[in-house]
Order: structure tokens, then C-alpha cells, then sequence
């Protein structure tokens, strides 16, 4: 058992000898104490809710008072529909038609990896590849008398795969660090795209967007120091010549707190 943050509280992931796994969260609500266990247990508060709450408290997990239940999460219609649909197909053939989709996405394939538990933290090494590996993205994007705008956005959406496919390793600060340096590099591109926003109107924000929510996923999972995290989150986006795409301090409110968000707010 690997308790995890989520939501305000804490989630962790049981695995029992023959038996498929399954996922139990308990945290402090506006209902207060609330757990959710996919187990089969008639009790409202399992064996497994109460196992993970002690070990989070043996751990000195710092509970907020306003979590929010998986429950309790929007669901596209959309996703609802299709888990309906996906609800109804044997198990073997639908972890195949998984596997077969995952084979050809990266990203898939290393969420896939890590709900089985595959996945270990990036070493040293990894994430000097993947610092590498941003940085000529970044550069190549605008680099040589031939690029075009088509260049950015690709490169863009190149740095995108690169930071979910790292969410899907357990958290680390190295990793919440990495994610940041993506960011500066998505700042320093946009500002092309902004340039042309008659043809690329929504391109900046999604793909900013995107690499916003793997930095918040990661702030709520690491859980840096919050006065450390306002500061960089301050550097990051007076360094933006345009906008920063970290540029949205409610989306911290989990991390920061009320305080810090007004003041990270009041600085625009």
C-alpha cells in the first residue's frame, strides 16, 4: 500500500492475491470524515479505509479540510458513456483492445504502466535526457531560416507528451522542477502563436493548459513548500515576455492556500 494525495485527502491502490485491485480514498469533507472503497464491504468505513487513514497519520500526512471524493469529480458524458460501454465487455478482451491502443501512445502506455505499478521515479540520468530533450524541442522550434509557425505548435504538443508521460512516474521535486522548466520553455514559444491568432487562437491556451494541470497534479502530489512555490511561480511568470501559461494562481488554491493566491492574484 502507497498512500498517494488526492483531492485533499488520500488514495492508495490495494492488490489481494487473486483479485483484481481496487482503489479506496479517505479525507475530511464539507460532510467531514468521508471514505470511498471500490471493495465489496457493506460497512460505510472498511478495513481498507481504516488501514489507510493510520498509515497516513503514521505518516504525517497534512489533511485539507475541504477534499474533494473521487465521487464527487466531474465526468465528461462523454467518458461516463464510454466506461459504460467498456463495463460490458469481458475482461480479456477489452485489457487487448487497451494493450492494442497503448502500443501506438506513449502517453497511454505509461499510464497503463503505472496503474499496474511498473513505474519507478525517473533517475538522474532520465531526467537529464528529458531536461535535453525539452530544451532542443524549444530551440529546434525556431532555430535555421525555414521554421513556420506549424514548427511551434508541434513542438508544443512534443513538450506536452514528454511532461504527461513524466506525470505517470511516481511525484518527485525533481520531476515538479522539470515541469517548470517545460513551462519557462512554452512561455518563450507562445508568444509566436499569440502573434498569429487569427490562425492559431486556441492553440497557446490548450497547449499551456496542459502543461498548467501536470504542474498543479504534481504540486498537490509533492507538496512543496508553499512560500517556496509562490516565489518560483512569481519568477516564472514576471520571466514570460507575453503571458506564462502558470499564469493561473485559483488553479493553486490546494497548495497555497487563500493567502498566497490573493497575493499571487494582486500581482497582475
Amino acid at each position: 500500500m502507497v498512500p498517494r494525495p488526492a483531492g485533499g485527502g488520500v488514495f492508495c491502490e490495494f492488490r489481494e492475491a487473486g483479485q483484481p485491485p481496487f482503489e479506496v480514498w479517505v479525507g475530511i469533507t464539507a460532510d467531514g470524515f468521508t471514505a470511498e472503497c471500490d471493495c465489496a464491504a457493506a460497512e460505510e468505513l472498511c478495513a481498507h479505509a481504516v488501514a489507510l487513514t493510520a498509515t497516513a497519520l503514521d505518516d504525517g500526512f497534512t489533511w485539507s479540510s475541504a477534499a474533494a471524493p473521487p465521487s464527487a469529480l466531474a465526468v465528461d458524458p462523454r467518458v461516463a458513456e464510454l466506461a459504460e460501454v467498456a463495463s460490458g465487455i469481458p475482461a480479456r478482451r477489452l485489457a487487448l483492445l487497451v494493450a492494442e491502443w497503448a502500443a501506438t501512445d506513449r502517453v497511454l502506455e505509461n499510464r497503463l504502466r503505472a496503474q499496474a505499478g511498473q513505474l519507478a521515479p525517473f533517475s538522474a540520468a532520465e531526467l537529464a535526457d528529458l531536461r535535453r530533450t525539452i530544451d532542443n524541442l524549444a530551440h529546434e522550434a525556431t532555430s535555421g531560416s525555414r521554421w513556420d509557425l506549424h514548427d511551434v505548435e508541434k513542438a508544443g504538443r512534443a513538450i506536452v507528451e514528454e511532461i504527461e508521460v513524466l506525470a505517470q512516474r511516481p511525484p518527485t521535486p525533481e520531476a515538479l522542477l522539470l515541469v517548470e522548466r517545460a513551462a519557462r520553455a512554452w512561455d518563450g514559444l507562445a508568444g509566436y502563436l499569440n502573434d498569429a491568432w487569427e490562425t492559431y487562437e486556441e492553440e497557446p491556451a490548450e497547449i499551456g493548459g496542459a502543461l498548467r494541470a501536470v504542474h498543479v497534479q504534481l504540486c498537490e502530489q509533492v507538496r512543496p513548500d508553499p512560500d517556496e512555490l509562490a516565489a518560483r511561480l512569481v519568477e516564472i511568470v514576471e520571466a514570460a515576455e507575453v503571458d506564462s501559461c502558470l499564469d493561473e494562481p485559483n488553479d493553486y488554491l490546494a497548495v497555497l492556500g487563500h493567502q498566497r493566491v490573493e497575493a499571487l492574484r494582486h500581482r497582475r
